[in-house]
């Protein structure tokens, strides 16, 4: 059998590294081996899902931003924001890559502004 390399991309939340793929390549690497138990690959998906629309509503509400204010700093709607932190919908690499950068972004010059008036 040929070794099939699989397209990922890598995104940092909060210091630790993720990795993201497609889902049939997710499917394809997570199925079980006939002798072992099955594994729910859905479920496995609906967790991560959810995990990120967690990680993603935490650290929007901890740089203290609103919906509106991230989804305007990322360039995409609010509306497509809204669904993802509620988990009904998964976004793509770019959007991800969007949404981290803005938060990252909007963090440190938060901070940069801080230092540069102490009072």
């Amino acid at each position: 059998m040929k070794n099939k390399k699989t397209a990922y991309q890598r995104v940092q939340l909060d210091g630790n590294w993720y990795i993201i793929i497609k889902e049939d390549e997710f499917r394809a690497l997570t199925q079980a081996d006939k002798n072992k138990e099955s594994v729910d690959v859905l479920d496995a998906i609906n967790i991560s899902n959810q995990r990120l629309a967690d990680r993603l509503l935490q650290r929007r509400q901890n740089a203290g931003l609103t919906q509106k204010d991230l989804a305007n700093l990322a360039k995409i709607r609010v509306e497509t924001l809204n669904r993802i932190e509620k988990g009904r919908t998964t976004p793509d690499f770019k959007t991800i890559r969007k949404l981290v950068n803005a938060i990252n972004d909007y963090t440190e010059n938060k901070q940069e502004i801080k230092n540069a008036n102490p009072n």
